[in-house]
C-alpha cells in the first residue's frame, strides 16, 4: 500500500512492484546461454561480456552511442549546473555523466509475456519470518 506523493491526504492504494527472485552474475548468466546450446564455452562468453563493457565505455567516453541490435542502445546523459552565459560554462559546471540504456522493442514492454503472482514484499517477508522464527 502506498500513498499517493501529490495528494498526501488521498487513501493509500495497492500497486505491483518488480521483485527479482534472483540475480545472476556473469557466470550464471554465462552458463544459461551456453545451456540453450550456444557453440562457445562458458569461458568465451564471460569474457565477450566482459569485452563488451570495456568496448561500450570506450566508445561512449569517444562521444559515440552503442546500439547492440535487439539488446537495446547505450548512450550517455549529462547533468550540469547553468553558467549565467556560454562563456562561462566549462567543465566544472558538468556534475555527472551518466551511463543510459534505451531497450529496443523486443525488450520494451514485456507485459503480455509476462506471468504474476502475489507475494509479499521481501520487507514483509522478513518481518514474517522473523515472528514465526524469531531473530
Amino acid at each position: 500500500m502506498r500513498g499517493n506523493p501529490s495528494d498526501p491526504a488521498a487513501a493509500k492504494r495497492a500497486y505491483a512492484n518488480a521483485q527479482a527472485k534472483d540475480v545472476l552474475d556473469i557466470n550464471a548468466f554465462a552458463d544459461h546461454i551456453v545451456s540453450h546450446g550456444c557453440v562457445y564455452g562458458k569461458g568465451d562468453i564471460v569474457g565477450i561480456l566482459t569485452m563488451a563493457v570495456s568496448c561500450i565505455k570506450e566508445n561512449l567516453l569517444a562521444g559515440n552511442a552503442v546500439e547492440l541490435g535487439e539488446l537495446g542502445k547505450f548512450y550517455v546523459s549529462i547533468k550540469s549546473i547553468g553558467a549565467r552565459t556560454y562563456d562561462d560554462f566549462t567543465a566544472q559546471n558538468i556534475k555527472r555523466v551518466n551511463v543510459k540504456y534505451a531497450p529496443s522493442s523486443a525488450l520494451k514492454n514485456l507485459r503480455s509475456q509476462s506471468e504474476f503472482e502475489r507475494v509479499l514484499t521481501k520487507k514483509d517477508d522478513a518481518e514474517a519470518k522473523k515472528q514465526t522464527y524469531g531473530n
